[in-house]
This record gives structure tokens, C-alpha cells and sequence, in this order.
């Protein structure tokens, strides 16, 4: 289920329309300013999903209400530097209605995956962290088979510089997906040890 998901972010991220777009935000904004406001969106979107995947999941409240808090602080304390101006072209650009609707789908992909795992006997938390794990390890393969491209390719060709966007969107994705991901797991793993301790 996950490599097809995550093949779609890919794909959609990168697609003819919305790598125009992108194009455009970066030659207007910068490098910097854009990824930082890409962050940001995806960061947000996709912590509010995870949020959402907890509070739905079998675990006991008050966990769920320590993991929302960290996810809380860890988007709080993750946030990327951008302009105003950045932020708000990228949440209001095709480029970034594709984030949303992709890090909304993944997340919910990824807890019906983790409540399908549980309901077959296996933990709730460990399928999750697998389901998650197998997107993280996917955008690595697909970042280091643009890599290959990239060595391949002229500098100057088209296949170059779309193996050099699609590098950079998988890599980052990986990157804000490691970030939120294994700073709530943590965060619901120790509640649940904490549970245990009292027992």
C-alpha cells in the first residue's frame, strides 16, 4: 500500500503543471524561501493528520493527549524560515494544495494500515512506525535512483534538471517526514512506558 502512495506524492509533486509552478516560486522567491514555506505546509498539514491518526487509534487518552502536544511543539519548534509573501504564494499555489492533499491522504492511508496491522493481532504503534518507515526508506530509493540519473545526464539537459527537482522534493519529504514521525512515535512510546511502570 505505502510504495503506491508513494508514488503518487512523487509523481504529483513533480508533475508537469506543478513543477511549473514551482519553477515559478523559486525564480520569484528563492530557493530558501520556497522549501521553508513547503516545510511549513507539509509539517502543519501532515501533523494535524498524524494528530488525527492518534486520536482514533486504540491507545489510551491521556497518551493521546501527550503525543498531541508534542507534535504540537515539535511543528512549533520545526518551523522553517520564509517570508510572509513566500508562505502565503506557496499555501495558495497548485504546488501546495498537492501537498495537502497528498500528506492527507498518506496520513490516512497510514492509520488504516496500522489499524488493519492491530486488528490482526499485531501493536498498534509498531505498525505504524513500520508504515511509516517503509515511505520514509522509499523516498530514499527513489532520491538516490535521481541521483544515478543526475550522473548520467549533461548538466544542462532536461533530464538532468528533473532528476535534480525530483532529488530535492524526495529528499526534503524524507526529511519532514523523519522529523514529525519518529518525535511523536517517541513521544507515544514513552507514555506507554510510563503506563507500564504503574502497573
Amino acid at each position: 500500500m505505502a510504495g503506491g502512495i508513494v508514488g503518487s506524492i512523487v509523481g504529483q509533486l513533480v508533475g508537469q503543471a506543478v513543477s511549473q509552478t514551482l519553477g515559478s516560486l523559486l525564480s520569484q522567491f528563492g530557493q530558501g524561501n520556497i522549501l521553508g514555506a513547503l516545510s511549513n505546509l507539509f509539517m502543519n498539514t501532515f501533523g494535524d493528520v498524524l494528530k488525527n491518526i492518534i486520536n482514533n487509534s486504540p491507545l489510551p487518552q491521556f497518551i493521546k493527549y501527550a503525543a498531541n502536544e508534542v507534535i504540537d511543539d515539535v511543528i512549533g519548534s520545526s518551523q522553517q524560515q520564509t517570508t510572509p509573501e513566500a508562505q502565503c504564494a506557496v499555501e495558495q499555489s497548485d504546488v501546495g494544495q498537492t501537498l495537502i492533499d497528498l500528506a492527507t491522504q498518506l496520513g490516512r492511508d497510514l492509520g488504516k494500515e496500522a489499524d488493519e496491522s492491530s486488528k490482526e493481532g499485531g501493536n498498534w504503534l509498531i505498525a505504524l512506525a513500520k508504515a511509516l518507515g517503509n515511505v520514509q526508506g522509499e523516498f530514499i530509493e527513489k532520491a538516490m535512483a535521481n541521483l544515478d540519473t543526475m550522473e548520467n545526464k549533461g548538466k544542462e539537459s532536461k533530464e538532468f534538471i528533473k532528476a535534480q527537482n525530483e532529488f530535492t522534493a524526495n529528499m526534503q519529504m524524507f526529511s519532514m517526514m523523519a522529523n514529525t514521525t519518529s518525535t511523536a512515535l517517541k513521544a507515544i512510546g514513552e507514555g506507554m512506558t510510563a503506563i507500564a511502570r504503574k502497573q
